[in-house]
């Protein structure tokens, strides 16, 4: 007791003091201290064995008869398929960044002493728009830069930037923080003098960084631009104090340009950075990247249609979505397809026979492809070959297989087409469009023509350039699109394509050695404007100049390469080959209903039928009519509909209780039915339908009216 009024007393002394000095060595040593008790966490166990169907997401088909085999297998091919198509995709980000990372390096390692400038090394990346590609980004400059420049990387979003000490507790958290299992457990930073450090002090980082000596302490603001400007001022003031004693380094993500960004600094702030601009490969690029090794590729399991992709790309372009959401977009049509076709098993391979149901080959013989090809052999003749397909199992089995192999093929010529029509340099048709037109429509002539029309009227140079592309390509392939080579398969084609080169190459030098130029009959040059005058009137006509021997050999060599160019080119469409259902998906409305949402129209008719969402009896109505059963906001929005602009809620309230009173059979009281409408107006108001009047305190006022 003693003790206590003693210790009470010297409190009491201190309590009237404006400020006193607190020493905790003064009273104990500080080896006396109890020592700092390290963080144990229990390893998590082993999860136990689980079901092996605890996975299974997939529903069963065919009204819930469908084979748990038949499922398990739809899931694992879309779960393999998606994986593949993936990895290439992130191959891709990883690899579109890797430019501005060496540059980023390059940069930091060649910064000169901050002693002697006494200012912040500082890299502006350019980013764009698109904010969502950051994390890659800088997720891939944080890895490399804590290799390759001996350096700690603490990555900044405006979210963890609420003031000055949140951004400095940060900071020393995640460079202090021990590269361990426990990532939460903290070097203890200690002075020589057994001080400990508050935890948003940078002595503590300064005393770290003593017995772990770093060459760069680099702090990236992904979303610089979202950063309070006077925060953003008063860090980098405080870091330029600091640089003599921690080598601060800083990474800004710029969505504008570097000049608005500056323009949001005070100007002490920016004389204290020394740094350069870098800027990323556009958004643009890389979806056409993607493009090719995503819905493109050879090797890709499910292609999909010419109005879906459109849908993707335009919602792209309009809405400037970000790459991980158009990489959603198409992992929701593998999804939606693999899901929902029960005949996707088919696209297994060797698929055991064991598993299958009578209701898949009855389900394939109803494909509408199935029925065109059976009508189709009906119309040659070929009755007995039809009656096969339809009575017959194994028959239809090696058909299907047949077909999927054709769908191979038909894969691999589309692509190889497409190459020859990119050949021309000159050209500004987008593979893009080249592709979804072959995939909707097929090569048709009117396409194939207006093409040769182009390739009749080159110059030579430009031919020359044409085959050799050409054969380059048929010799070495494409890997963006999966292509190898085929000159193996196209022995005539490479055969013709390298003689009529040659022959390109002799007549411009015959022409050359000649003074002349070399040109077809089909080139604008041959064109010549005659003039005549007859009668004192002018009269212009047009002829054709005349050629000479290695323009008319060169003409008719034009004439051989259109027509072999015709005779290669043509394919039809995807829609028309058999059971095209099974590897091809083009619907749209699963992908408009869940990535471009109709949140004002779902409201309405969640308001309007509430039966369709709740699917309970007590809902349902008809013609939306109102019953007391429906909930008490839906009640209030019916009756909402029929108000005008100004709505007086004593005689909404009449009108409710009217509806859900005592009157009614199991009809409330009032104030249960006061308490329930309070409540139906209070979500109204929350949902935007309705708002406070200024004119009538009595009123509400009407803000959205149905259907507009």
């Amino acid at each position: 007791m003693a003790i206590d009024e003693s210790l009470k007393e010297t409190y009491e002394e201190k309590q009237h003091q404006a400020a006193y000095v607190f020493d905790p060595l003064e009273e104990a040593d500080g080896a006396s201290r109890p020592t700092k008790r390290r963080k144990v966490t229990k390893k998590p166990s082993k999860p136990e064995i689980q079901d092996a169907d605890a996975w299974l997401t997939f529903q069963p088909l065919f009204g819930g008869t469908e084979d748990e085999r038949c499922v398990r297998l739809r899931q694992q091919l879309f779960e393999r398929s998606w994986a593949q198509i993936n990895e290439r995709i992130q191959r891709i980000l990883r690899m579109t960044n890797q430019s501005t990372l060496n540059e980023v390096i390059s940069f930091l390692q060649t910064t000169p002493d901050r002693a002697s400038t006494g200012k912040i090394p500082s890299a502006f990346i350019i980013t764009g728009p698109n904010l969502a590609s950051q994390d890659l980004l800088f997720e891939q400059l944080s890895d490399a830069l804590q290799l390759q420049v001996d350096a700690k990387v603490v990555r900044l979003r405006s979210g963890d930037a609420s003031n000055l000490k949140a951004v400095l507790k940060k900071i020393i958290h995640d460079v202090t923080a021990r590269e361990a299992d426990d990532e939460n457990d903290l070097e203890l930073s200690t002075g020589r003098d057994g001080r400990k450090y508050l935890n948003y002090d940078l002595e503590a980082l300064y005393a770290h960084l003593k017995s772990n000596p770093r060459r760069h302490i680099i702090i990236a603001f992904q979303d610089s631009e979202a950063f309070e400007s006077g925060l953003l001022s008063d860090l980098i003031s405080l870091f330029n104090s600091w640089l003599d004693r921690i080598p601060f380094a800083l990474l800004f993500g710029v969505a504008t340009s570097v000049e608005l960004f500056q323009a949001r600094l005070l100007k002490s702030t920016c004389q204290c950075l020394y740094g350069d601009q870098f800027d990323v490969e556009q958004s643009t690029s890389i979806i056409e990247k993607i493009f090719k090794a995503a819905i493109a590729h050879s090797e890709v399991p499910l292609r999909l249609g010419s109005s879906l992709v459109h849908s993707l790309l335009e919602r792209q372009r309009d809405q400037v979505s970000s790459i991980p959401v158009f990489v959603s977009s198409l992992k929701y049509a593998y999804m939606c397809h693999f899901y929902a076709n029960p005949l996707t098993i088919f696209l297994s391979g060797e698929i055991d026979t064991d598993i299958l149901q009578e209701e898949h080959l009855e389900a394939v013989r109803c494909l509408p492809s199935f029925r065109r090809f059976v009508e189709a052999a009906i119309e040659k003749g070929e009755i007995k070959q039809a009656r096969l397909l339809l009575d017959d199992d194994q028959h239809l089995r090696l058909l299907l297989r047949d077909c999927l192999q054709d769908s191979r093929r038909w894969s691999l010529n589309v692509l190889r087409k497409l190459k020859i029509f990119t050949a021309d340099n000159n050209s500004s048709v987008d593979f893009t469009v080249l592709y979804l037109d072959a995939i909707s429509r097929g090569i048709d002539a009117d396409q194939i023509t207006e093409f040769t029309e182009a390739i009749k009227r080159m110059q030579p140079g430009d031919t020359e350039a044409f085959l050799n592309q050409i054969l380059n390509d048929v010799k070495n392939g494409d890997p963006h699109l999966g292509l190898n080579q085929w000159a193996s398969e196209s022995k005539e084609s490479v055969s013709l394509l390298s003689d009529m080169l040659a022959e390109v190459k002799a007549l411009q030098s015959d022409a050359e050695e000649q003074g002349n130029v070399l040109r077809s009959k089909y080139s604008g040059q041959t064109k010549v404007l005659r003039t005549t005058v007859i009668a004192q009137k002018v009269q212009l006509s047009q002829d054709t100049a005349t050629l000479t021997k290695e323009d008319k050999a060169y003409t008719e060599m034009m004439d051989k390469l259109v027509e072999h160019l015709k005779e290669t080119l043509q394919c039809e469409s995807a829609k028309n080959l058999c059971f095209n259902e099974l590897w091809f998906f083009d619907s749209k409305a699963p992908y408009r209903d869940v990535f471009i949402p109709r949140p004002r129209g779902v409201v309405e008719r969640a308001l309007s039928r509430p039966h369709d969402y709740l699917n309970c009896s007590c809902c349902e109505t008809k013609e939306d009519g109102i019953v007391p059963s429906l909930p008490a906001t839906a009640i209030i929005y019916q009756l909402y509909l029929e108000t005008g602009c100004l709505i007086n809620v004593a005689d909404l309230w009449s009108a409710y209780y009217a509806i859900v009173g005592e009157e009614n059979e199991e009809g409330l009281d009032e104030r249960a039915a006061l308490v329930l409408f309070y409540r139906g107006l209070a979500e109204m108001r929350a949902m935007g339908f309705v708002k406070q009047s200024r004119k009538k305190a009595d009123h509400i006022a009407k803000l959205a009216w149905k259907g507009l």
